[in-house]
């Protein structure tokens, strides 16, 4: 199984998607809200319309891309999973609007990054509601190892 540290590889982008307004579907900008400008990586905060950025995700020319959604895979609601992008094309997953599938096609063809996702289990995705704590104590730990691998810094216990 792949972890967050096994991913973060050369000039690494983060693009972070969702919608803040349908509660834990909003895991992947409020995480980009806690991490950017502590963290050595590019980080976007896409929201709903990841297409919009593909343009710039190429000029960037990463060697990783790393997608962070909620989604719905078997588990409970707060799991992270990294998911690879061959797990991704091949529909192991579902996000909720979109196909990941074309955006990880497009993404792959132009840039030949690696791609993978960082997946949140949500818990609620209603209308209105916040996030929920299962899914924000994810977010916390998600954000502390980015930080940690980004300042190389070392834990040992």
């Amino acid at each position: 199984m792949l972890t967050i540290t096994d991913i973060l590889k050369g000039k690494v982008i983060i693009l972070c998607i969702g919608n803040t307004e349908r509660g834990d579907d909003g895991a992947g900008p409020h995480l980009a809200g806690m991490i950017r400008g502590k963290v050595k990586y590019d980080v976007i905060d896409a929201g709903v319309s990841p297409e919009n950025w593909t343009g710039v995700i190429t000029r960037l020319k990463p060697d990783t891309i790393i997608i962070v959604d909620a989604v719905f895979f078997d588990g409970e609601p707060g799991d992270v999973r990294v998911f690879s992008g061959e797990e991704l094309r091949q529909g192991k997953i579902s996000t909720h609007d979109m196909s990941p599938g074309l955006l990880i096609e497009y993404l792959k063809g132009s840039t030949n990054a690696g791609i993978y996702m960082i997946g949140i289990k949500s818990q609620a995705n209603k209308f209105g509601a916040s996030l929920s704590p299962c899914v924000k104590s994810s977010l916390n730990a998600i954000s502390a190892a980015l930080i940690l691998h980004s300042n190389n810094v070392k834990v040992y216990s």
